[in-house]
């Protein structure tokens, strides 16, 4: 069995190894891509069940990405779990994901680990939650 395909779009290095490491250790299959453009072709390549999300990064940005995920009838149900610096965002994007799918830098680890587990059905289900 495959493990649970998750994608990490992160433009800083520190932030994005660290979310690797961790949802490798957990057991999941990580991908990561450095910028939203990036990221959105590598939801076409690498399919992932989950999408953890920055929202400011140069170019093409986090709303960005997640509107065009929204508008892509082969991505509209993607999950997508927000983390993010940007404090003045967290309102909206919790009106949209929902408040338990968006955390602010610093995140606590456990509570990340947890909600990935729970929105993905864990890193050994790679069809993504029943």
């Amino acid at each position: 069995m495959s493990a649970t395909r998750v994608l990490v779009v992160e433009d800083d290095p520190s932030v994005r190894g660290l979310l690797q490491t961790l949802l490798a250790a957990e057991g999941y299959d990580v991908t990561t891509a450095s910028d939203g453009l990036a990221g959105l072709v590598k939801v076409s390549s690498a399919r992932p069940q989950l999408v953890l999300l920055d929202l400011m990064m140069p170019d093409l940005g986090g709303v960005r990405v997640l509107q065009e995920l929204r508008n892509d009838p082969e991505t509209e149900a993607l999950p997508v779990i927000v983390v993010t610096g940007k404090q003045d965002a967290l309102p909206g994007m919790r009106d949209l994901l929902g408040p338990d799918n968006v955390f602010l830098k610093p995140f606590a680890v456990a509570e990340l680990l947890h909600r990935v587990s729970v929105v993905t059905g864990g890193p050994d289900d790679p069809d993504g939650p029943p």
